[in-house]
């Protein structure tokens, strides 16, 4: 992927709007509940992909050592315009080569995976934040599902005969995302092959938007206690693995081995 498609996408799309809104906020909010759990005092974690700093600025409030990666320079400056102090170095998730290995109890891999088109790539990155994670530690990786495009994207759109027609989508209804194009799609079996190529060994998966992201409209009509009820459904339900396959994300919780 072109760093400059990449750019193009975050000058149109603000990541630092996106967790701001109904749908974001659930995500954000499952995701920190579950986070907590693999945190410690004295935790040391690296937010690589930080995107405009969210995670990073959050777990740093909570009296964390974060430092973070970023690959697109307007959200780098973002982040340094809520706070010049920041931590964070511009550089790419698949090549981490400044940092030390065994440097970080926890690394967050929340973003990079989304733009990278295939396993070479995705391997890459993993590989890197599991080589920077101490023994012991824990890696956690997000992805964008499959199941989510198909539906979503594909047959909402009225383009799945068309798409399958072209290769884009193959018979048994997995994308085949093209080079060029800005995000991919994954099912488990993927992941758990990825895991398998990096040495990894799952703790557990879960979706921190469950089905939040079909339900853009109808989150915006709730009233706020609806709202915080159906943000601890989505949290009650995030490790569920009859659901999971649906939701637009999951968050893959990784153990480097001692």
């Amino acid at each position: 992927m072109k760093l400059s498609e990449i750019e193009r996408h975050y000058l149109k799309h603000k990541e630092e709007l996106r967790l701001q809104r109904r749908h974001g906020i659930v995500e954000f909010t499952v995701t920190m509940r579950m986070l907590t759990r693999y945190l410690h005092e004295g935790c040391r974690i690296i937010d690589i992909g930080a995107g405009c700093g969210r995670y990073t600025f959050a777990l740093r409030d909570m009296g964390y050592e974060v430092d973070a990666v970023e690959l697109v320079q307007r959200n780098i400056d973002v982040m340094k315009d809520q706070d010049p102090t920041v931590n964070v170095r511009k550089a790419d998730a698949r090549q981490l080569d400044f940092i030390a290995d065994e440097t970080y109890d926890v690394a967050l891999l929340f973003g990079p995976m989304y733009h990278l088109m295939n396993d070479e790539d995705k391997l890459k990155a993993l590989s890197e934040a599991a080589r920077v994670t101490k023994r012991g530690g824990t890696v956690l990786v997000a992805y964008l599902m499959n199941e989510y495009s198909i539906v979503s994207y594909c047959f909402a759109e009225n383009r799945m005969a068309d798409l399958m027609r072209n290769g884009f989508v193959d018979k048994e209804f997995h994308v085949q995302t093209p080079e060029g194009e800005l995000y991919d799609y994954i099912r488990l079996e993927d992941a758990d092959r990825l895991n398998a190529a990096a040495g990894m060994k799952r703790i557990t998966v879960f979706s921190p938007d469950g089905p939040t992201d079909y339900m853009r409209v109808t989150l915006n009509r709730m009233t706020e206690e609806n709202f915080q009820l159906f943000i601890d459904y989505v949290a009650s339900i995030a490790e569920r693995t009859d659901v999971i396959g649906a939701a637009a994300h999951i968050v893959d919780v990784l153990k480097k081995d001692k």
